[in-house]
């Protein structure tokens, strides 16, 4: 991305701002995929380019980091080296609180009328299906209200520890762990292929579509109305969850 400075424009790999912070701090991301550590030089480029766009914070991600002297010059400034793992495990809790969960929670949400114990739009539509119709919505009812439910509660995940459901919603240690300890638990008939948090976020959103689909398909449609949106939600930032 080209950015504008007093020296003319600049091209910098990633510009973000986090609106939702105070003061909009602003990051700039260099990505250098070499085979060697990165050098001083690199370093004070960055620098320039920061003090001149007023970036915040500036992240160099490598393969092999800085080399010694690039590592002393960014200890009086605010200039991080890291790997692309080392990134990924800073702002892992963020992305688990902030987009994870409350992504998953938004997307149970519509299912999740087909399966809550009260839903009087949902009674009447299930009255006036034929018998062969409400023993399709009866096994699917039986096979995915749990799951759905469980996953609508991804939302409500500052109140695990009132729930007792800490040990469930809590930050997981790593990707085994999470299937083991949570998702073996809520969806044992699934078997979720995946190989990073990324691609199972894209797999229990479909699983979560498909789930409503099929209870779509059962009443030749949705029957539900879209929800009102909920008060303090934006798409720019995770929910804030008043009720549904």
């Amino acid at each position: 991305m080209d950015l504008d400075t007093p020296r003319g424009s600049v091209n910098v790999d990633v510009l973000a701002v986090d609106v939702q912070s105070v003061d909009k701090i602003k990051y700039i991301v260099e990505c250098k995929n070499w085979g060697s550590a990165i050098p001083q030089a690199v370093v004070h480029s960055i620098t320039t380019v920061m003090h001149e766009t007023g970036a915040n914070i500036g992240f160099i991600i490598s393969k092999h980091g800085l080399q010694k002297g690039a590592q002393r010059y960014t200890q009086n400034t605010n200039i991080v080296g890291m790997t692309y793992l080392e990134f990924q495990q800073r702002y892992f809790e963020a992305w688990w609180t902030r987009y994870f969960c409350p992504l998953i929670g938004d997307t149970a949400d519509t299912p999740l009328q087909y399966v809550e114990p009260c839903n009087g739009v949902r009674d009447r539509a299930y009255d006036a299906l034929s018998p062969e119709q409400k023993e399709k919505f009866d096994l699917l009812y039986a096979l995915h209200a749990v799951p759905v439910m469980s996953f609508s509660m991804f939302n409500y995940r500052a109140m695990s520890p009132v729930l007792g459901s800490d040990a469930l919603l809590g930050l997981p240690e790593d990707l085994d762990d999470f299937k083991s300890r949570v998702l073996t638990l809520i969806t044992p008939h699934v078997r979720w292929h995946c190989d990073t948090f990324r691609g199972l976020l894209d797999v229990i959103l479909k699983y979560l579509k498909d789930v409503e689909t099929e209870f779509d398909e059962v009443f030749g449609g949705p029957i539900f109305e879209p929800r009102a949106p909920i008060i303090g939600v934006t798409r720019d930032g995770p929910p804030l969850r008043m009720g549904s």
